[in-house]
């Protein structure tokens, strides 16, 4: 429930910050792309991270090297689903930070990740 409700907050974040979301939970071969959005001429994939106010690790510390190679994997299956040349693509973490009765804290790190970081390069 608290991951569905982060994705929701993200998702009013995103587009107030010029984002159009494309997907909501893109889901290929045993991986999910909670949002991808695109700016400009960039496709955003976006992996939202809900914690409670009280939580001990930050959300972003969630987002490991295996979970960067995960995401990285299914962008790259609904990558191969557009037609043409693919455009640049973007990895960014939402963190959604959330206290019942008060308003949730989101902190937005774009370029979060790249495929380089998760020793990955396209393959269509």
């Amino acid at each position: 429930m608290a991951g569905r409700y982060g994705e929701a907050v993200a998702a009013r974040h995103l587009v107030r910050n010029g984002l159009k979301i494309l997907v909501r939970n893109f889901q290929a071969r045993g991986g999910e792309i909670d949002l991808i959005a695109r700016q400009g001429n960039e496709l955003v994939m976006v992996e939202v991270k809900t914690r409670h106010a009280a939580a001990r690790m930050a959300p972003e510390h969630s987002v490991t090297w295996a979970k960067q190679r995960k995401i990285i994997s299914t962008s790259n299956a609904y990558l191969r689903e557009l037609a043409g040349r693919p455009p640049p693509v973007r990895f960014d973490i939402v963190e959604v930070i959330y206290d019942p009765g008060c308003v949730p804290r989101v902190r937005w790190i774009r370029g979060a990740f790249c495929l380089q970081d998760a020793g990955f390069h396209w393959s269509r």
